[in-house]
Formats: C-alpha cells, structure tokens, sequence
C-alpha cells in the first residue's frame, strides 16, 4: 500500500517515522529518503532502519549536483530488499529533479512494499495513485511569531 501525508502542518515526517518504527517493531526492514533535506535531522541519530545519507549541505535553492544525488537515491530505492520505504519530501520534488511519470514508474516498481510519501502540496496523481492520502493542516505555528526551528522538535 501507499501512504501520503501532505500539507503545511507539522508533523508528516514524524507521522511517517512513526509508521516504520512500528513496522521495524514488528520485525520488517525499513528505508528511510530525505528529500530536499540536509543530513542534520536529529531522528537520524535514532532511527533502527537503512538510511540512504541526504548531502551534507543543501542549497536554498538546489542544482544540478542535487539532480545527481535525486538519480543516485531513486536508484537505491529501486535496489532495495526492504519491506517499508519512507519517501519524506518525495512529494515535493520538481519535475527538475524527477518527472512526474518516473514518480509513478517508481511507485509501480514498489507495488510489494509499503511505501510512505511525504510532502507539502499535493499533487494530485499522487492522490490518484495512493491507498492512504492524509492532509496536514497548520493552524497555529510558532513561526508564525517568528520562532525558528528548534533542534530536536523541528528538525
């Protein structure tokens, strides 16, 4: 089956974190993806599942080296014997970096396991496609006063 928490609340990574600790708890292997994310979340510390390492750095606005590592990671994923695949941020990939049809390609190549789609907007042959489409709604943020992100609870 394929999950999808998208949408500007807090809480879709976690949520996502949340389904493959219980999978892990469970006895089955899990593949954790950050897209669009520096290798410094603090869950990496923690996390009892394959990680495919994001770049250590990510600019405000990533380039063509991003484009690369997006091919070298989908190329892991589609190589991968785990029973759960977390894609956080998959959702929020421009056609730049990963077509639309590759996304679904890829989906349709994972049709044994579990996957989990991260993202903020939502795109809706992602909706099309997915078992479970959850949407994440902010109500009220602290950065909305301003506040920045706080390790260990933002990121």
């Amino acid at each position: 089956m394929i999950h999808y928490y998208f949408g500007f609340g807090k809480g879709k990574t976690s949520s996502a974190v949340g389904a493959g600790m219980r999978a892990a708890g469970a006895g089955l292997k899990v593949l954790f993806v950050q897209f669009l994310k520096n290798n410094k979340s603090s869950e990496l510390n923690v996390l009892p599942f394959e990680v495919f390492e994001s770049p250590k750095e990510l600019p405000f606005n990533p380039d063509y080296s991003y484009c690369a590592w997006v091919k070298n990671a989908v190329d892991f994923i589609k190589k991968s014997d785990c029973d759960m695949i977390i894609l956080d941020e998959f959702a929020d990939l421009k056609e730049d970096f990963i077509s639309n049809n590759d996304m679904i390609e890829l989906l349709n190549l994972l049709s044994d396991k579990e996957v989990i789609i991260t993202g903020h907007d939502e795109k809706q042959f992602l909706t099309a496609v997915c078992d479970y489409v959850t949407f994440f709604e902010k109500v009220k943020h602290p950065y909305d006063k301003g506040v920045n992100a706080r390790k260990g609870i933002e990121y």
